[in-house]
């Protein structure tokens, strides 16, 4: 069995360089990994079990200690990131609670309510987040290899929160949004099915719309697949942009993330239904990604445009 503290280690020596693990990381882990032998040595099992948990807390603490120590540049992303977040995540919850009738059932547990709308705020907000901060980040670092394989491990790590969140979370806390509305256990709709369920059910029932909406099951197929590569099409967005010159780079990738957030948190059923007339519903799933897609494209031209 590994020491505690070994894998957390392993995961900040990718991220910090030496002096800082010296300085900050090693001495945390060693007094943990201390502290566990002791335990484990008078019998204390509770104990010892405990201090795994605390060392991931105290790791968490120091790893952010050693961020904002040891690199302006990861700060400055970290904060704006943060800040994008929590401002783009609130907006999405109110969006959906503005659509939510008011019930006798609800009086009373709108913190219940938050909470189960974030894991669906999450989903748009954490890849235009997450996609800032890699931009403000890598320019800083004026594309430093190291730094550029952290971000390719941020975005695969991205990528498989928004398949469990999308697939799992999401539609678990949909489905106690219903319910706290409703009052009583309410019958689960295409947002309230997990990834299995509702390719099933595509599969079974192709286009075919469901009872509590206007939008075919293949739309929100199409768009959960959407959100779940998101992390990685605007993370090279803003590889890509990084790189570009100062002015156009930031133009270009601030106004995508922007139309990116817009078409998931402003755009009603309503509108998609009459883009419908003109598009397959699939097709319209991926018009945020396509954005995302093209402006890296244009940005990548463009600096090939330059070189030549």
């Amino acid at each position: 069995m590994k020491q505690p503290g070994a894998r957390l280690r392993a995961v900040a020596a990718r991220l910090f360089d030496r002096p800082t693990m010296e300085r900050l990381i090693d001495p945390v882990v060693a007094d943990l990994q201390c502290e566990h032998a002791e335990a484990v040595r008078h019998g204390r099992t509770w104990r010892a079990r405990w201090l795994r948990i605390a060392s991931g807390i105290a790791f968490c603490k120091v790893a952010a200690l050693a961020v904002f120590t040891s690199d302006s540049h990861r700060a400055r992303a970290i904060a704006v990131g943060l800040s994008t977040a929590i401002v783009l995540t609130t907006l999405a919850i109110l969006s959906a609670l503005a659509g939510t009738p008011a019930t006798i059932a609800a009086r009373g547990k709108m913190l219940w309510l938050v909470v189960y709308l974030v894991p669906q705020a999450l989903a748009i907000s954490l890849p235009v987040c997450m996609a800032l901060g890699v931009f403000i980040w890598i320019r800083g670092d004026e594309g430093d290899p190291a730094t550029k394989r952290t971000v390719l491990w941020l975005m695969r790590l991205a990528m498989l929160l928004a398949v469990a969140n999308t697939g799992w979370i999401t539609p678990a806390a949909n489905t106690a949004y219903r319910d706290v509305v409703a009052g009583v256990p309410t019958l689960r709709g295409v947002n309230e099915l997990t990834f299995i369920e509702l390719g099933r059910q595509v599969s079974q029932g192709g286009s075919r719309v469901l009872p509590d909406g206007q939008l075919p099951m293949v739309f929100w197929l199409n768009t959960r697949l959407a959100l779940v590569v998101a992390p990685v099409l605007l993370g090279v967005l803003a590889l890509a942009g990084a790189a570009a010159p100062r002015r156009a780079g930031a133009i270009i990738v601030f106004t995508t993330l922007a139309l990116f957030a817009v078409c998931y948190v402003l755009v009603t059923e309503d509108e998609i239904a009459t883009l419908m007339r003109w598009l397959p519903a699939a097709a319209i799933a991926w018009i945020p990604n396509a954005l995302a897609m093209i402006a890296t494209l244009s940005v990548a031209a463009g600096r090939r445009s330059r070189q030549a």
